[in-house]
C-alpha cells in the first residue's frame, strides 16, 4: 500500500499547512480547559474534535481493469486532490482493507473509489463491517469508474474520465456543508463454513457459470467489454459442444438452492444469480421485475448445451415470460436466497474460490450512500 504526495515521489502523511496545524491545536486546547472546568460529557470522543475539516479520501486500485500497466498514473490524482485530501495506492485486495482502516480513523466524509465494482465491494465490506448497518454512521462513496466491471456507475448514470469525476467530488466537497448523496441498497452476502461466519456486501451475485466466467476472465484476458463478449461466445461454443478447454466455464454446479419458501428442484445447477439492481451486461437484459422480493434472482438447472437454441429469448428477455417453467427456470424477485454448496462464486466481479462444503444466504443489506455531484459544465 502507498500513499501518493503532491507532486514527484511519494511522502508520509503529515498536515500540509501551518493554518491546518494551528487547527488541530486548538481541539486539544478545548478539550484541556473542558477537562479543567468539569464541563466534558462522560460521552466524549476525541475523535469527535479531531476529524478533518475537509474529509475527502481516494483509494486507487492500481490492479484495477483501467488502471492496470501503469496507467493509473496518467490520471495524476495526487495533483488534483494535493492538500485537499489523501490518496491512498493499493495493490492487492487485501491492502484495501488497511487503506480502509487508515481513511476511516481519519473520519473522511467522502471516499473516492478509483478501481471497479470489485474495488467498491471490498471498500463498502470494510466499511460496513466495521460501522455496522445503520446508514447513518456511513461515510459517503463515490465510485471513479477505474474497473473493468463498473456497473454500480452504470446503474447510477455516473458518467466521465476518472480525472473529471474526481474533479467533480471535490467541488461537491467543497461547495458546502451538505454532501449531495443518493441512497442504494445493497445486498448482505453471508458465508458460513463450520463454525466460521463471515459476511460480504455487494451489489451483484453469481454461483455456477459466472463465478467459472470470472475466474477465466480475469486469467485470460485485459479486461473490457470487447475481451467479455469474445469469451463469452468461446465459452458458449465450449458449453454447446463439449470441446476446447472453455467446456467446463457453463457446465453445471452441485448445490442445493431455497429461494424464500420454494426450494427449487435438482441438485445441479447452471447458474444462481442474485443482483440488488437490473443491470444490463454485453446488452444482456434477461432479469424480470415479477412478484414481490428485495432483489432479482435468476436460477436455473438446465443444461447449458439445452439452452442454446433459445439463448435470446433468456439473454435478450426484457421481461417476458421464460420458455421454461417455474421448477427448471427461476426468473423473479426475491427476499432471500439459501445455497449449500462447495464451490466458490463471485461478489462485483470479485472472485471467492472455495472448495470446502459451505452455506450461503443472500439477503438485503443497508442502504449505501453515493455522492452524486453535479455534472461537468463545459463552456
Amino acid at each position: 500500500m502507498r500513499e501518493s504526495g503532491r507532486g514527484r515521489g511519494r511522502r508520509p502523511e503529515r498536515l500540509h499547512h501551518p493554518l491546518s496545524l494551528l487547527a488541530g491545536f486548538i481541539p486539544v486546547v478545548m478539550v484541556f480547559f473542558a477537562c479543567a472546568l468539569g464541563s466534558i460529557p462522560r460521552h466524549f470522543s476525541m475523535s469527535s474534535f479531531l476529524l478533518p475539516l475537509l474529509g475527502i479520501a481516494v483509494i486507487t486500485n492500481v490492479e484495477a481493469g483501467k488502471n492496470r500497466y501503469g496507467r493509473y498514473k496518467r490520471y495524476h490524482l495526487p495533483e488534483l486532490v494535493g492538500d485537499r485530501g489523501l490518496v491512498v495506492e493499493t495493490e492487492t485486495m487485501e491492502e484495501i482493507d488497511g487503506a480502509m482502516d487508515r481513511i476511516l480513523s481519519r473520519g473522511e466524509r467522502v471516499i473516492c473509489l478509483n478501481g471497479g465494482d470489485g474495488t467498491v465491494q471490498r471498500a463498502l465490506t470494510r466499511l460496513v463491517n466495521r460501522f455496522g448497518e445503520d446508514e447513518d454512521s456511513l461515510p459517503v462513496i463515490f465510485p471513479l469508474r477505474g474497473g473493468t466491471m463498473n456497473l454500480l456507475a452504470d446503474h447510477l448514470n455516473i458518467k466521465g474520465s476518472t480525472p473529471e469525476l474526481m474533479e467533480r467530488a471535490l467541488r461537491a466537497v467543497e461547495e458546502g456543508e451538505e454532501i449531495p448523496f443518493v441512497r442504494v441498497p445493497s445486498l448482505r452476502v453471508t458465508r458460513r463454513m463450520g463454525d466460521r461466519e463471515e459476511r460480504e456486501y455487494g451489489f451483484f451475485f453469481g454461483h455456477g457459470a459466472l463465478y467459472r466466467f470470472h475466474r477465466v476472465y480475469y486469467r485470460d484476458t485485459k479486461g473490457g467489454p470487447l475481451a467479455a463478449a469474445t469469451l463469452f461466445a468461446k465459452c458458449a461454443f465450449g458449453g454447446a459442444t463439449g470441446r476446447t478447454r472453455y467446456r467446463d466455464v457453463f457446465g453445471m454446479t452441485p448445490a442445493r438452492l431455497l429461494i424464500d419458501d420454494f426450494e427449487m428442484p435438482g441438485d445441479r445447477f447452471t447458474v444462481i444469480l442474485a443482483v440488488i439492481f437490473k443491470v444490463v451486461v454485453i446488452t444482456f437484459d434477461a432479469f424480470r421485475d415479477v412478484g414481490e422480493g428485495d432483489f432479482y434472482v435468476l436460477a436455473t438447472n438446465v443444461p447449458f448445451f439445452r439452452m442454446v437454441g433459445r439463448l435470446p429469448r433468456l439473454l435478450w428477455a426484457r421481461g417476458a415470460e421464460p420458455p421454461y417453467p417455474r421448477e427448471e427456470f427461476f426468473n423473479e424477485r426475491a427476499s432471500r436466497v439459501f445455497i449449500e454448496c462447495h464451490e466458490g462464486y463471485s461478489l462485483d466481479g470479485e472472485v471467492f474460490e472455495l472448495e470446502e462444503p459451505y452455506t450461503l444466504t443472500v439477503e438485503r443489506g443497508p442502504m449505501v450512500k453515493v455522492l452524486t455531484p453535479a455534472p461537468t459544465i463545459r463552456p
